[in-house]
């Protein structure tokens, strides 16, 4: 493939032929992405969305990294505001009409793990760590986590990746269907631009009205949980439990709720 690319806001953007794709490359926080870094990433994927010319997007991480998630610092800085990047990025992923092809790596911390949930083919080295700690720091999941979960993995196991909040590896997210394949750390990157590459060849508008057809059953009232979401979240972001728990974890303390 040949490439073409910009470096902005710790997203790497790079054209791929017909493929387009975006790295978060921030390692000197694990990848957590900050309010730029979302923006940048709306931008591409809404660039894409409107070209044509591109059939699929590979979202990766930087370093072996996938993504540490929010840069919760930067995310604090956003509850007052009506139009929060984060908030648009899930939007820009919800509604992304083309396939999006994700190469996991490392940690898939929060954020990290829902963005999957609106990837549409997803590959793991094995010692990726999934987790979605919200409940640990006081908050709701994101993204859509609470509405599409249960729908996929069932209410019993949502309950418990939610709720208890631990992290689990690449073969349990292989297992409970969240992820494609699990695989050696070498081999991850040729299985996503292998992906990729059969992708961008496929007839576009089969592939585009492909994919709407798979996600119908899953979007029903899908909008209306991520925004419910994202209020819920902003709430728990100014809550004492909260800032108990990120003081508890700059401590390196237990929390005390």
């Amino acid at each position: 493939m040949t490439a073409e690319h910009t470096d902005t806001a710790d997203v790497v953007v790079e054209r791929l032929d017909a493929a387009l794709r975006l790295t978060m490359s921030a390692p000197q926080k694990k990848n957590a992405i900050g309010s730029g870094m979302y923006l940048k990433m709306v931008e591409a994927l809404d660039e894409a969305a409107a070209d044509a010319s591109i059939r699929a997007v590979w979202i990766r991480g930087a370093g072996g990294v996938f993504t540490s998630g929010n840069d919760i610092d930067d995310f604090r800085k956003q509850v007052d505001s009506d139009d929060w990047p984060a908030a648009r990025f899930i939007d820009a992923l919800v509604t992304f009409p083309k396939p999006i092809v994700a190469q996991v790596e490392g940690l898939a911390i929060g954020i990290g793990t829902t963005m999957l949930l609106h990837c549409d083919l997803i590959y793991a080295s094995k010692d990726t760590r999934f987790q979605l700690p919200f409940v640990n720091l006081g908050l709701v999941p994101e993204a859509g986590a609470s509405y599409l979960l249960p729908r996929l993995i069932g209410q019993a196991k949502a309950a418990e990746l939610i709720l208890l909040g631990g992290s689990f590896g690449a073969e349990e997210a292989v297992t409970l269907g969240l992820v494609n394949n699990a695989l050696p750390a070498d081999e991850v990157a040729r299985a996503a631009e292998a992906a990729v590459m059969v992708l961008v060849k496929q007839p576009p508008n089969a592939v585009i009205n492909s994919k709407a057809l798979l996600r119908a059953p899953l979007t029903g009232n899908l909008k209306d949980r991520v925004r419910e979401e994202i209020v819920q979240f902003g709430a728990g972001i100014k809550s004492e439990e909260f800032t108990e728990a990120l003081t508890a974890f700059m401590e390196r303390r237990e929390p005390t709720f």
